[in-house]
């Protein structure tokens, strides 16, 4: 199977469905008993085998957690707890289990527990995953990078607008969370595990171009008591605008998020050949947007006449070209892969850490 990436971590451990209000704590002493992880062979080879300190840990966290009702999960169930614990757990064709925001704000870990997983549809068989939300707007814009300066002296051209800035990184999206998922008996394939990160935020739009200063005004008409000495002048040129600033590169993807899946050693391998594990990286974010580019500045007024030997005014400058667009941002990059972990365990530990009530 494709392995694909997330962060975050939800540990799944189905059993009986539940909401703890306060996670419990690992104690020492008897709770805390070292419990060997060895390598099992055959399973999935894109699953990496849990450490045993890191399987005590998960093992511990759920001892004595109630739980013997059966559940059914239909449509998309919303659920707000921690854990996730029944006897049998039955996944309705095309059924959703998800994990709120509202889970999410609490802690990024959670377990789903379960004596039997039952899948009624094997084309259509549920999900558990997490609620991702909408990915975040774009940053706003940086507004108009500063105007060219206003020519000088008699029919001075304008200077050229600034270029605009880039736009801003887009926001990143948010990692996944961690799911164990603790199963003893599974008669066929089980729901998809999808914990892939959320996609990152679009690119922020590149500052707009400067606008391009005004001309400077023509000399006037000079005359004497005789004749005309020289005509009126024609305004100066207006500046062209500044480029559009580049478009800000896409947010990261978020993280994927980390599936562990405990059982019995004997039937880790054929149990971990049957979830369809989703753990990629969050695509990048889409380009921002470039900038426009600024406007031409105005033309200056033309000199004015005299009378009545100079006639006629100045011509007006010409308007500056317009600046050119900013290019489109970088595409941002993919968030990095989750983990796919397997643990084996006793009956005895199952009875002991899972299924002690």
């Amino acid at each position: 199977m494709a392995r694909q990436t997330y962060l975050p971590q939800i540990l799944l451990v189905l059993a009986v469905a539940g909401c703890g209000g306060n996670e419990p704590m690992a104690q020492n002493g008897q709770n805390s008993k070292p419990i060997s992880s060895g390598e099992v062979p055959g399973v999935n080879p894109s699953a990496k085998q849990v450490q045993g300190a890191d399987l005590n840990d998960a093992l511990v966290a759920i001892k004595d957690l109630p739980g013997t009702t059966d559940e059914v999960v239909e449509g998309t169930r919303r659920f707000n707890g921690w854990f996730f614990k029944a006897n049998r757990i039955t996944f309705k064709s095309g059924s959703t289990l998800l994990f709120t925001k509202q889970a999410l704000e609490n802690r990024r870990q959670f377990f789903v527990i379960a004596k039997e997983i039952i899948v009624e549809d094997q084309n259509s068989p549920g999900t558990i995953t997490w609620e991702k939300g909408t990915t975040a707007d774009a940053p706003a814009s940086n507004g108009q990078a500063g105007n060219g300066q206003d020519g000088s002296g008699a029919g001075g051209g304008g200077l050229a607008g600034n270029p605009g800035v880039s736009g801003d990184l887009g926001y990143a999206g948010s990692d996944a969370p961690s799911v164990v998922l603790l199963v003893m008996t599974l008669p066929s394939s089980g729901p998809t595990v999808d914990l892939s990160g959320q996609k990152g935020g679009k690119g922020g739009k590149g500052q707009k171009g400067g606008t391009g200063g005004h001309g400077a005004k023509g000399n006037d008409a000079s005359q004497n008591g005789f004749n005309c000495n020289r005509g009126a002048g024609n305004g100066g040129p207006g500046g062209s605008g500044g480029s559009g600033g580049t478009g800000g590169a896409g947010g990261r993807g978020g993280s994927g998020g980390t599936f562990t899946l405990i059982s019995s050693t004997d039937k880790l391998p054929s149990l971990s050949q049957k979830f369809r594990v989703q753990v990629s990286g969050g695509p990048g974010g889409e380009t921002g947007d470039g900038g426009f580019g600024g406007d031409g500045g105005t033309g200056g007024d033309g000199g004015g006449q005299q009378l009545p030997y100079c006639r006629g005014d100045g011509s007006r400058g010409a308007t500056g070209g317009s600046g050119s667009p900013g290019t489109v941002g970088a595409v941002g990059p993919t968030g990095a892969a989750g983990d796919f972990l397997v643990g084996g365990i006793t009956d005895d530990q199952f009875k002991t850490y899972v299924w002690a009530r």
